[in-house]
């Protein structure tokens, strides 16, 4: 079976600085996050590899969700006035 965990981390004059914590899920990486432009790596079996489709998704999410709402909202809003009917 494969150990997996990811690690929040970011670049500082090109080495990469993680935070010390094997984190069971994205979302607690995204949480851990202490520096712009903070990133969350995945550690299979020893190797650092780049998040797959689905890991990114969730890190989107985690990271984004307050943003995408908000533009969303103002998308949607305001709301076109229901027609009247007779």
């Amino acid at each position: 079976m494969a150990s997996l965990c990811y690690l929040a981390v970011y670049t500082d004059s090109g080495c990469l600085i993680g935070c010390d914590h094997e984190h069971a899920t994205v979302i607690s990486a995204v949480a851990c996050i202490s520096a712009a432009g903070g990133y969350v790596i995945a550690v299979e079996d020893g190797q650092l590899r780049e998040l797959n489709d689905s890991e990114e998704r969730e890190f989107q999410l985690a990271m984004y969700r307050g943003e995408i709402l908000v533009r969303m909202t103002i998308r949607l809003w305001p709301r076109p006035a229901p027609p009247i009917l007779n």
